[in-house]
């Protein structure tokens, strides 16, 4: 039995992100603009934790050593698609801090399959 797997789309997963920050009352928040040093990383990060099958962040100090300010990250597995992947971290006080911080300016996004078919996901946050 064989079935195609959904490849994520980063773009809009960003585009997301940005969305739910213009819903922000609080204050106007800075738009996430796409960042290949964020992305880079991302990607490397997420092969790694799908490759390990375990959720495990990343050392927030090796992401300001790349040029940022101040960095975050929010890491996932499980969910199908980008909404999916959205609505649980906006449901958890961390991931949504991490979302809607006006602290951050930039982001990059990567997801992989592990070997099992299991859809991780990273979202690394900077300031430039």
């Amino acid at each position: 039995m064989s079935f195609i797997l959904k490849i994520p789309n980063n773009k809009f997963l960003i585009e997301l992100h940005n969305r739910e920050r213009k819903k922000s009352w609080l204050s106007e928040l800075p738009v996430l603009v796409k960042d290949d040093i964020l992305e880079e990383y991302a990607y490397d990060w997420v092969r790694y934790i799908a490759d390990i099958k375990k959720l495990k962040h990343s050392k927030i100090k090796e992401i300001m050593q790349l040029g940022f300010s101040t960095a975050g990250e929010n890491i996932a597995y499980g969910q199908k698609d980008e909404e999916s992947v959205m609505k649980t971290w906006m449901r958890s006080f961390g991931h949504r801090r991490n979302i809607m911080s006006k602290s951050f300016n930039r982001i990059g996004c990567a997801s992989k399959y592990s070997e099992d078919n299991i859809l991780y996901w990273c979202v690394c946050f900077g300031k430039k």
